[in-house]
């Protein structure tokens, strides 16, 4: 294996059910009422019924939890409603640094593809956390290309699983991150972005 590509374990990833979890970032047209209500929760359990969303939040708030339930209206860019037009199972696990957590099972990697192609054409950001096979084989492997990324991309990245930003409670955050590297948060966020991109195209064979 080059230093321009990365092996990761995956099954077969092909035509197998896999576990995938994504944050994501609404587009501003999504006027998502979890994400306006909080950056940051511990847990959220959703009721949508046509039109309209309905949430239960836990919010922790210096070492104590309060919940508070919030309600909308779905928009056409609503990150839910644009995830359940596909065929998966999915809930929204938590709020992290103003991103939405959601955990999903898919029937394979072509399906996670279009999901995620789908978010960003509304204008939402995508980053890939975790991805495995649904039965747990990890005996297979799949080599990713890795060529695109540039030295910038790969510092942020670096620096990330350093600090404990992919890590479950996370250690770290975008504005940690952007401390440490001098950079905006956007900016960041726009380079961890990227890598997981380049992730997620070798995994579904796109250009």
């Amino acid at each position: 294996m080059t230093a321009d590509s990365a092996s990761i374990s995956t099954g077969t990833l092909n035509s197998t059910p896999l576990r995938a979890t994504i944050e994501v970032d609404p587009p501003e047209s999504a006027a998502c009422v979890v994400v306006g209500e909080t950056d940051t929760a511990a847990e959220v359990t959703r009721s949508c019924t046509g039109e309209s969303c309905h949430s239960e939040i836990t919010i922790v708030e210096d070492e104590s939890c309060r919940q508070t339930y919030v309600s909308g209206k779905r928009t056409e860019t609503c990150v839910c409603g644009t995830i359940g037009e596909f065929d998966c199972a999915f809930d929204v696990d938590e709020v992290s640094d103003g991103a939405l957590v959601i955990g999903l099972v898919v029937p394979d990697r072509e399906v996670l593809g279009e999901i995620v192609t789908t978010l960003q054409e509304t204008g939402a950001v995508v980053r890939l956390s975790r991805l495995s096979h649904l039965e747990g084989d990890t005996d297979a492997t799949i080599e990713i290309d890795a060529t695109s990324v540039t030295e910038k991309q790969r510092e942020a990245v670096e620096l990330a699983v350093e600090l404990g930003y992919y890590d479950r409670p996370r250690e770290a955050t975008l504005s940690d991150l952007a401390d440490e590297l001098g950079i905006s948060r956007s900016a960041v966020s726009q380079r961890l972005s990227a890598v997981e991109l380049t992730l997620i195209r070798s995994l579904v064979n796109r250009e």
